[in-house]
């Protein structure tokens, strides 16, 4: 199985692991942006043992590599665009998260994916939500799957980052999509995934004070979603995490069902209910998201992140974003 690589921006690492332990082979890489930094990449990469032939253009990649999958991760609003070029050709892909920066443009990529599952059902789409595969939200997202706090009627998530030193298109909301798709998408997705819940409308707000200099980004958003029946769900994003902080980031979710309260904090999940107050021991996920990707293709189980949760989560991501800039509630339609 043969893999191609397009931009260097974002979570290429999440293939890594399973493409060596699989004995994949990374035949090309195409950095079709300045800011994907080609050099760095490649270091990393050999690593694990690849050393991919370096294309200029990533569609001459696609027709003369012909691969079974491509791994996109270059500069956001570009995204789209080479998941779509993959898809035309028959290519499975692992795209990192917004999928897509714009409705018109998410609109055409689920159409372009829906016309390539027609022809081939083996062909997978998937986001890069990795994190999901952590212990914690693995432990959470088990428990609640089975019933353990009930009915999930409310929802609080919360995504948090160090503002670090951010590449330059991070100044530009037009090339990195803004920060409510790029950062409170996880926790729109955690809502969505591990509580439940569908939402079908969206509020918001973003500022982009205290930015460290970064021209549009906002710096903190939060966003308000009406669920169906009657259910809700906050989820706020910022990368005003102190430098001093012991973690990059700080992830928090908290589901109150109708038999009892779940809340990931610190890496750690707690429940209160009838029982009382307990702290779960935390598990481990079977399989990591591009191993589950991979089996999927091969006809081996689903991938639990689905071409329809990503694509659902980046829908939800952009009416909370336009609710931002109108001013206005957005609806979700589907």
């Amino acid at each position: 199985m043969n893999i191609v690589q397009i931009g260097a921006v974002g979570h290429y690492a999440y293939a890594l692991p399973t493409a060596k332990q699989y004995g994949m082979a990374l035949a090309g890489i195409c950095c079709p942006d300045p800011e994907d930094h080609l050099p760095r990449v490649l270091k990393h990469l050999e690593k694990f043992g690849f050393a991919p032939h370096v294309y200029e253009n990533a569609e001459e990649m696609l027709d003369g590599e012909k691969p079974d999958i491509a791994v996109i991760n270059t500069v956001m609003y570009e995204n789209a665009r080479y998941a779509m070029m993959a898809l035309e050709r028959g290519i499975s892909v692992f795209c990192e998260k917004p999928v897509a920066t714009d409705l018109e443009t998410l609109e055409k990529l689920e159409a372009v994916w829906r016309d390539a599952k027609k022809k081939n059902d083996n062909i997978c789409f998937c986001g890069m939500f990795g994190i999901d595969y952590l212990p914690h939200f693995e432990t959470a997202w088990r428990f609640v799957k089975n019933g353990g706090i009930g009915e999930v009627l409310l929802a609080n998530a919360q995504k948090s980052y160090r503002m670090g030193n951010r590449a330059c298109f991070y100044s530009d909301r037009e090339k990195y999509g803004g920060t409510i798709p790029w950062v409170a998408i996880h926790g729109i997705e955690w809502v969505i995934r591990i509580g439940g819940l569908k939402p079908i409308s969206a509020t918001a707000l973003g500022n982009t004070a205290y930015n460290a200099g970064n021209g549009t980004m906002e710096a903190s958003t939060l966003c308000l979603f009406a669920c169906e029946d009657g259910k809700m769900a906050s989820v706020s994003a910022d990368v005003l995490r102190p430098a001093s902080a012991p973690t990059h980031d700080d992830d928090r979710l908290r589901l109150v069902g109708s038999e009892g309260v779940l809340e990931v904090r610190s890496g750690r999940v707690f429940v209160i209910d009838g029982a009382g107050e307990r702290e779960l021991p935390l598990v481990c996920a079977e399989r990591e998201l591009f191993e589950e990707f991979v089996l999927e293709m091969q006809g081996i189980g689903a991938c639990r992140v689905s071409a329809e949760d990503s694509f659902f989560a980046t829908r939800a991501a952009l009416a909370a974003r336009d609710s931002q800039d109108f001013g206005k509630i957005v609806p979700i339609i589907i």
